[in-house]
């Protein structure tokens, strides 16, 4: 009887473990998304995000641009947008090329920025 009372207790004891980690390092998906104002409502520009790493990355891209990432739960996440060039020359006049950024993890909007002068940032955690 007593050996019983303690192969139950370990039996539990391992399952309420395997309970706990199972939910440790569990991940989200996240979604980047950039835009930019100009040049006919397209441009370009550099996007810096959080990658599934957790590193800071820079690309070079085309607006409209959307990457999605996996990244562990609990990690911090952002995106900056800057237009390049920052300027549009429309005869003599120089308008500024507006950005906009957006986070969604796990489908649910996060965070946004709207048109922004220079650059657009967001944050969130994941």
């Amino acid at each position: 009887m007593y050996r019983m009372k303690i192969v139950s207790r370990l039996c539990l004891s391992a399952f309420l473990a395997a309970s706990v980690l199972s939910g440790c390092g569990a991940s989200q998906d996240v979604t980047y998304f950039a835009g930019g104002a100009g040049d006919g409502g397209k441009g370009s520009g550099t996007v810096t995000y959080v990658d599934e790493s957790g590193a800071t990355k820079t690309e070079t891209v085309s607006f409209p641009w959307t990457k999605t990432v996996s990244v562990s739960e609990g990690t911090k996440v952002s995106l900056t947008v800057k237009p390049v060039p920052a300027v549009q020359v429309v005869g003599q006049i120089h308008v500024p090329i507006r950005t906009s950024c957006q986070i969604t993890i796990g489908g649910e909007l996060k965070q946004s920025s709207g048109l922004r002068e220079a650059k657009a940032a967001c944050e969130a955690t994941a």
